[in-house]
């Protein structure tokens, strides 16, 4: 019976302890808490760093919008070089005609500038375009930011009930020393039953060897993705797997602040208003784009006579500047259409999500919720069994002490009382797992906590 207990309790802990090494890596060196966890991972992890590149080339691409309205054409062009010289005009050639002159330096400039005028809602459009694509990429960044907070927290719940398992075994472990040193085991057990125990405890330190191996790796697994130094020693701040306090609102508000908060409704609307504005863009293509042009041209050659003559062309030496009012229009009407039907097109594939969408948070609402609710009764329940059965291993441990024979009795309180501290440590950390998914569920990392 005794042999029950340990492989019982010892299969369980390794089990629990291999799935935290596996999808959970480990806690932290020097006392992290969780917030602390949360914060090392939110800023060393590679994808919240992909995604504020992401996001950076999207402001990037909102300042090239931004910059058309102001001189988005603004060029200055210069050329320098030797020509022959050449002195006269058409009237006084010059008396040398062999071609063969002295060279002498020339220089060029020309700046070129066009100011937008009226674009018909273009630029406009354009622009908000480009300031809903931000916003799109920064939703997606609070989605991963989101994401890899949950991770993190169930990975810390699934490293503390290993750690919680571990010292059970422990304890257990302890316990059954404690007995067997005071008592004759050959005279009290039976010999199938004597075997029994000591097959079983040599089984039990094995395992307790491995549960510890495998709670190092998951320590160290969990350090690499939270971005802290290898060599680090890591250690939970929290010694013991308790419950969350938190305090849920009613349904309802949860499903009002998930349409609020939620990273992915945020995206959607951002993308609707893009690809709205993508659209009038389009729209206003077919329109004319009246705007102001103009610019400075000087050159300068001193080894040739400058031209007065408006009939003669030099290209030498000159200096001229003016303004105009230009209008440009496009007539390609196909490609126009093209533009504006593959920009409506998007605008309402997207749109047709947006409903089924509201439908789909409200109903993943209110499954968290349900979650929640039912791992809280969940963990209370067990929680009642758990001091139900520590009061029978007490009553068992008091009549042992009177009674050695009742051996059996002792063991079978043991076993009953590690089953139920396993099962109700296994219920507290799904119901802060339960928690931590209805907090990403609404689109926050944390709900408000209860004083």
């Amino acid at each position: 019976m005794l042999g029950r207990l340990t492989s019982a309790v010892w299969v369980g802990s390794v089990a629990i302890a291999i799935a935290a090494a596996v999808q959970a890596p480990a806690d932290q060196s020097q006392g992290y808490t969780l917030e602390a966890l949360i914060d090392t991972a939110l800023r060393h992890h590679s994808d919240v760093a992909e995604d504020e590149w992401r996001v950076a080339e999207s402001q990037a691409q909102l300042r090239q919008a931004r910059a058309a309205y102001f001189l988005p054409r603004l060029r200055l062009e210069t050329e320098s070089g030797l020509v022959p010289d050449a002195k006269g005009d058409i009237f006084t050639p010059p008396t040398d005609t062999s071609g063969v002159r002295p060279l002498g330096p020339f220089a060029r400039l020309q700046l070129e500038f066009a100011q937008p005028l009226f674009t018909f809602g273009q630029l406009g459009s354009t622009r908000r375009a480009a300031e809903e694509a931000v916003r799109v990429d920064q939703a997606k960044q609070a989605g991963t930011r989101l994401d890899l907070a949950f991770q993190v927290k169930r990975r810390y719940w699934d490293v503390l009930l290993a750690q919680e398992l571990r010292a059970l075994s422990d304890r257990v472990q302890g316990v059954i020393d404690e007995r067997l040193a005071a008592v004759d085991e050959e005279r009290v057990l039976s010999l199938a039953d004597l075997y029994k125990l000591r097959l079983a405890l040599l089984t039990l330190e094995t395992q307790r060897g491995e549960v510890a191996r495998q709670l190092e790796l998951a320590r160290k697994a969990l350090a690499w993705q939270a971005g802290l130094a290898g060599d680090d020693t890591l250690q939970l701040a929290a010694d013991h797997l308790e419950p969350v306090l938190v305090e849920v609102p009613p349904l309802p508000q949860l499903v009002e602040r998930a349409l609020a908060d939620r990273p992915d409704w945020r995206q959607l609307q951002a993308g609707l208003a893009a690809r709205r504005a993508q659209q009038e863009a389009a729209q206003s293509a077919y329109l004319p784009q009246i705007y102001l042009g103009g610019g400075v041209r000087y050159a300068v050659a001193p080894g040739r006579t400058d031209q007065h003559n408006p009939f003669v062309v030099d290209n030498f030496n000159y200096l001229n500047a003016g303004v105009f009012l230009g209008l440009r229009q496009s007539f390609e009407w196909g490609l126009l259409g093209a533009d504006l039907d593959k920009a409506r097109a998007r605008y309402e594939g997207l749109k047709a999500k947006e409903q089924g969408a509201v439908q789909a948070i409200a109903l993943d609402v209110q499954r968290a919720y349900t979650a929640y609710h039912n791992a809280r009764a969940q963990m209370e329940s067990r929680e009642r069994a758990r001091q139900l059965g520590r009061q029978w291993l007490q009553e068992a441990e008091n009549e042992y002490d009177f009674d050695q024979s009742t051996l059996d009795d002792l063991v079978e309180a043991f076993k009953t009382y590690a089953t139920l501290e396993q099962e109700y440590h296994q219920s507290v950390h799904d119901f802060n797992l339960a928690v931590a998914d209805l907090e990403r569920t609404v689109g926050a990392i944390g709900l408000k906590v209860e004083p």
